[in-house]
């Protein structure tokens, strides 16, 4: 698990919505919008309909990924596809999930705060494993 991930992760969306005062007011009109519909009542369904509010934190996860890295242990033998590439049984493999995030192949100019990258037409071209911000698989 790591480290005051929330406050941190809070803390980058607030330091990103500060920059982008376009950002900011489509995530408050949102904000407004939604909370009208459930008579201003902050409830985990209110919270689902907040989809810009998602594209926010999952681009902010992006970004300002909460571990820079995994660590994992190949559990067989394991033949990198097109190479002569094995890795061993046992192998600790590192997993650099900032490099991942941050690469323009994934993520076009990556260094640009862009919410939009999660909005239901983009995500679908974001390949499976470029965005772990907390890794993959059961907890």
């Amino acid at each position: 698990a790591g480290f005051e991930t929330s406050s941190t992760t809070m803390t980058w969306a607030l330091y990103e919505l500060a920059k982008d005062q376009k950002v900011q007011n489509k995530l408050r009109q949102e904000i407004d919008a939604v909370l009208k519909k459930y008579n201003g009542e902050h409830t985990y369904e209110a919270y689902l309909d907040m989809k810009y509010l998602e594209q926010v934190i999952k681009e902010t996860l992006r970004k300002y990924t909460p571990g820079a890295m995994l660590f994992r242990s190949c559990s067989k033998d394991y033949t990198v596809p097109d190479t002569n590439v094995t890795i061993e049984k046992d192998t600790l493999c590192m997993i650099p999930i900032w490099g991942l995030h941050t690469d323009p192949e994934y993520f076009p100019n990556p260094e640009q705060f862009d919410p939009e990258r999660f909005n239901d037409e983009n995500k679908r071209k974001i390949p499976h494993y470029a965005w772990i911000p907390f890794g993959e698989g059961p907890r």
